[in-house]
């Protein structure tokens, strides 16, 4: 949820916001049994001033003296040359991928891009335009997108037709996974309600949330107000929020139980509309009651050391809290700070190989790195400390 490109801080923070990466386009010749050229450009558009790459896949052989011509909207040359050296292949079928420098385009408009010599003469149109003609409407999307993923009682019911969903989220009870059977019941009730739902399912997950938070923040401290997105931005927070427990020092990493098995249905194996799971008639033992009542799972014991990809994650989109509202409302803004502090400091630096925690089960998202995390935790944390005045900025700045 840290793999764009960072040409300038408006662009980025749009984008990412609205968790959208680059699309590729891809134009292909169709000749007979020779490998075919492909084309792969920004669906989104090229930003005017910035640089500006396109890809070309295909043989090694047949690359090696093709070149480009770039096409305004009244036909005219608006570019051309060969192409870059190979970056290697892309697989046994593109046994090339070469590049397009595309940055002199500065006008505003469509183009078309053609290969010349490669057999086919593959082609495919890419705009070019002001960082706001293109991403605006993206970060719109994405805060209407987010919107229709809202679980609990302040769903967004014009946009979406439905009701509220998972009321019973309000006092859940906290299980331990159990391999392939039901899992046990270890603690509770906790309030996990409201956030958003996860990638076409139900489930809601501290992991992939506080990622989003945290970039949605980033965009309201960087750029030009999006409508809505503070709002929407504010909603996954306070659910973070609600997956912190600070007076025991524990951070909730899932609600909701993915696949069941032979003794209790999960999340996946039902299709239905979410506020369908609240009119169950349920009891323990019936093989759907974790679909009413939902199990929350912990990324730690009370106490213990947080994984620390998730620490730095919830760290990050607490201090970016701190941030946005230090100059509102400076008291909040030190009590999001505060809790930043305690979860970053909660972190295991030395984890053990695997033992990074995502989701129930792991292989859902799996995560090999962490110091990403921490360290964009502890760059936000010192600039959340700078908007406030706070002692603590240097150090954070020296650990990131």
């Amino acid at each position: 949820m840290n793999h764009f490109l960072s040409p300038s801080a408006r662009s980025v923070s749009a984008v990412t916001a609205s968790v959208l990466a680059a699309c590729c386009l891809t134009a292909c010749s169709g000749d007979g049994g020779e490998v075919p050229a492909a084309i792969r450009v920004n669906q989104v558009g090229y930003v005017a001033g910035e640089k500006k790459f396109a890809y070309v896949m295909g043989d090694r052989d047949t690359l090696a003296d093709a070149g480009f011509e770039v096409l305004d909207e009244h036909g005219d040359t608006a570019g051309q040359g060969t192409l870059g050296p190979s970056l290697g292949g892309w697989n046994d079928t593109y046994t090339a991928v070469r590049t397009i420098d595309l940055s002199s385009l500065r006008r505003t408009g469509t183009y078309r891009l053609r290969l010349v010599g490669a057999g086919g003469e593959p082609e495919v149109r890419f705009r070019v335009a002001p960082a706001g003609r293109l991403l605006d409407p993206l970060r719109a999307d994405g805060v209407r997108f987010f919107g229709t993923q809202r679980d609990g009682g302040d769903v967004l019911a014009d946009a979406t037709g439905r009701e509220p969903s998972h009321l019973t989220d309000e006092r859940a009870r906290v299980y331990e996974p159990a391999g392939t059977g039901p899992p046990a019941e270890v603690g509770g009730p906790v309030d996990v309600s409201g956030g958003w739902f996860d990638a076409g399912d139900f489930l809601k997950f501290t992991h992939t949330t506080s990622y989003v938070v945290a970039q949605m923040l980033t965009t309201v401290r960087d750029t030009p107000a999006v409508p809505g997105l503070r709002e929407e931005a504010r909603h996954g927070l306070t659910w973070l929020d609600r997956m912190w427990d600070g007076e025991t020092g524990t951070l909730y990493a899932q609600v909701g139980l993915g696949s069941g098995g032979q003794e209790v249905r999960g999340d996946h194996d039902v299709w239905r509309l979410p506020e369908q799971d609240d009119r169950l008639t349920v009891r323990p033992g019936d093989p759907d009651y974790l679909l009413k009542y939902r199990p929350v799972f912990r990324a730690n014991e009370p106490g213990e050391p947080l994984s620390p990809n998730l620490a730095g994650r919830v760290a990050a989109a607490f201090a970016l809290a701190a941030q946005t509202g230090a100059e509102d409302d400076p008291a909040q803004a030190r009590e999001w700070l505060d809790k930043a502090a305690a979860v970053y400091a909660r972190a295991d630096t030395r984890p053990d190989a695997g033992d990074l925690v995502t989701t129930v089960p792991a292989d859902y998202y799996q995560e090999h790195s962490w110091r990403d995390d921490m360290e964009w935790a502890a760059v936000e944390l010192s600039r959340g400390a700078d908007a406030l005045g706070d002692a603590r900025a240097s150090r954070w700045r020296r650990e990131a």
